[in-house]
């Protein structure tokens, strides 16, 4: 007879390796404890649908409410006023725009503005295997300690984007204004931005032991 004791899944008194761990295979199909569901302001089906999307970052999950989204931008406007002193959804390190139209999924999918007004908010995956910081020619991606993420050294990048087109998702921007690339660094601006809540961060101390 196995000894092991049966837990529920994602409650909230697992660690934080272990939510990694999990949320790194995809959440979907996933039996989420009640406790979370009610910390993170969403229902079990709008995890497994793909409505309620779920980041792990080193500060804690960032929850993206896609039917609260209404494309307003503020978000991006935020990233960049705060970080680049100047406005561009472009290089905007939460990204909004490459969406807004046509969905996540492009042309005829049926999403964003010509489609279920559904809208979908990314940005930086924090990646374990950073594509980007491979392929940076300089190195001027790497962890920084003071951000508790991987981050861009706007003053030694030469904007030659390598690092974007690394990105399976091309999430670091190169901006056309100051030739840097950037990407985020978990400020949490954007979703104290957000007016309707579409985007929250609910912080380690909070989910885990």
């Amino acid at each position: 007879m196995s000894n092991q004791v049966e837990r529920p899944i994602l409650t909230l008194g697992l660690t934080r390796l272990e939510f990694l761990r999990i949320s790194s295979k995809g959440l979907a199909g996933i039996t989420i404890a009640p406790a979370l569901l009610s910390l993170l302001g969403c229902r079990q089906e709008d995890i497994s649908s793909g409505r309620v999307g779920l980041t792990t970052t080193p500060k804690g999950v960032l929850v993206t409410k896609r039917a609260r989204c209404t494309g307003c931008h503020r978000c991006e406007t935020i990233c960049t006023t705060v970080n680049d002193g100047s406005v561009g959804s472009f290089f905007s390190r939460v990204k909004i725009h490459r969406h807004f139209f046509f969905g996540d999924k492009g042309i005829g999918s049926g999403g964003g503005l010509y489609g279920d007004l559904n809208f979908t908010t990314d940005t930086c995956r924090q990646c374990k295997d950073p594509q980007c910081m491979k392929a940076c020619p300089l190195n001027v991606i790497s962890y920084n300690p003071e951000y508790g993420c991987i981050s861009v050294d706007t003053k030694r990048c030469i904007g030659c984007a390598a690092c974007t087109s690394s990105c399976p998702w091309m999430m670091a921007t190169v901006n056309p204004q100051i030739k840097k690339s950037g990407k985020c660094i978990l400020c949490g601006e954007c979703a104290a931005a957000c007016p309707t809540g579409a985007l929250s961060i609910i912080e380690w101390k909070d989910i885990t032991v």
